[in-house]
């Protein structure tokens, strides 16, 4: 059995029954129910909602905990972690039109991050990067831009955003939220990205000096990226080549089993609510 554990589920794609949402939102803890409850879009409901069957599903297949017996809390950094044992490691993203887990049979520093690759910010890209000016050192700045004229914006964007993902599943794996020096985060990457590999070539220095993380990235298709921090105790890491399993709605409930008795209401308040702004 694999020790590290990569998913990906596309909840814009993911346009339930009412049945199939009943049965779903079943199968979380109330306290998340209540959560995912004050949505206002059925969107964020669904992204959200993926996330924590992710997270169920990812236990109970990969420890002895019955469905219905794993509870779920916020560490001090709000960050849900299973209650009573270390002995797993995971962490979930959503953006774009995914919901992704990463996670690991055992006690790891792990943060993951997906991020589409678009800029939908309305102001001119040039405008855009100078507000982000300080999130980034200045050889990551080099790499997002290139040097005058030799990259498109596609391009810029691109690599803004494969920067961003990167810096954003560190802070995720310390678990202080994005609190640190942005600037002080310098990423160095080596490899271009793409669907069918895993590039674990990129370096991460903290004021100059090169840290004991690894990286991986990956494209989970042509418009998201994704990237995996992992504090490396050991080098039995880079033996892996963790590429994404696509999960389905089968796949996602195929264990799943409901917490709760179905509620008729909270289903007819779901698809009351716009899909989206």
């Amino acid at each position: 059995m694999s020790s590290a554990i990569r998913w990906a589920f596309n909840w814009k794609e993911w346009n339930p029954s009412e049945r199939e949402f009943e049965y779903a939102i079943s199968c979380v803890q109330n306290d998340e129910k209540t959560r995912l409850g004050r949505f206002v879009f059925r969107k964020d409901v669904r992204a959200s909602l993926v996330g924590k069957l992710l997270m169920r599903k990812f236990v109970n297949e990969y420890t002895d905990l019955p469905y219905d017996k794993i509870v779920f809390i916020k560490d001090e950094h709000n960050k849900p972690v299973l209650k009573g044992n270390s002995t797993v490691s995971f962490n979930v993203s959503h953006q774009g039109s995914y919901t992704v887990l990463a996670g690991e049979i055992r006690d790891v520093r792990l943060g993951v991050d997906v991020m589409a690759l678009e800029y939908t910010g309305g102001k001119s890209l040039s405008e855009f990067f100078r507000i982000m000016n300080s999130n980034f050192s200045l050889a990551e700045w080099k790499e997002i831009r290139g040097s005058a004229s030799e990259k498109s914006e596609t391009e810029q964007i691109s690599m803004f955003c494969r920067h961003w993902a990167l810096k954003e599943s560190y802070v995720k794996a310390l678990g202080v939220g994005i609190v640190v020096d942005l600037r002080s985060i310098d990423f160095r990457t080596n490899s271009e990205l793409s669907q069918d590999s895993v590039t674990i070539d990129t370096a991460l220095y903290i004021d100059g000096i090169k840290q004991n993380w690894l990286f991986e990235e990956t494209l989970l298709d042509s418009q998201h990226c994704v990237a995996v921090a992992l504090q490396e105790n050991d080098n039995s890491l880079r033996l892996h080549n963790n590429t994404f399993e696509t999960m389905n709605y089968n796949k996602l409930i195929a264990h799943a089993v409901p917490l709760f008795p179905l509620d008729p209401q909270y289903t007819a308040q779901y698809f009351a609510k716009s899909e989206q702004p």
